[in-house]
């Protein structure tokens, strides 16, 4: 089951990115990004499976470079180890998507695997104007998925929030 993140879900929810990254940066970025309120509560999704988190997403706001335009930005998405390869990832990303286009947004940025997001419709992003943010391991990995054709798309380098700066 996917639903929205409920305030009593967030320790289960960094325990899932700790046991999944294997490491503190993660549940560090969920932390900062929700203190800082650069998260959209309503696209914080968990996967539930046996009556327990076993999964998170969210999305945050990140800008563009001499701009005023905000984006979405799908990040972090985590699953716990035991549940990893039964399809929680993928539909907490098609929530996401979901999501997004519900409250209107053109696009939705990843950095991550090309071979993981391209099935949900992500595409380099580079190819359409906007370049990877100079924090951005491989430029082949910075994505996006347009969620509305019609829709004029920002160019320019994408500016991360601070907590994706770390």
């Amino acid at each position: 089951m996917i639903r929205v993140a409920e305030e009593a879900d967030w320790p289960d929810v960094l325990e899932v990115h700790r046991l999944a990254f294997g490491e503190e940066d993660v549940p560090r970025l969920v932390t900062e990004l929700r203190e800082a309120g650069l998260d959209v509560p309503s696209l914080s999704f968990v996967a539930v499976a046996d009556g327990r988190v076993v999964g998170n997403v969210m999305s945050s706001w990140v800008g563009v470079e001499r701009s005023d335009v905000r984006l979405l930005q799908l990040s972090p998405l985590g699953v716990h180890p035991d549940y990893q390869r039964h399809g929680h990832g993928a539909a907490l990303v098609l929530a996401s998507l979901d999501g997004v286009r519900a409250l209107g947004e053109p696009l939705l940025l990843v950095e991550g695997n090309p071979r993981y997001y391209e099935r949900f419709g992500f595409v380099r992003a580079d190819e359409l104007g906007l370049l990877p943010p100079p924090e951005a391991l491989y430029d082949w990995a910075f994505q996006v998925a347009v969620l509305d054709e019609r829709a004029q798309l920002p160019q320019g380098r994408v500016v991360y929030s601070e907590p994706f700066r770390h």
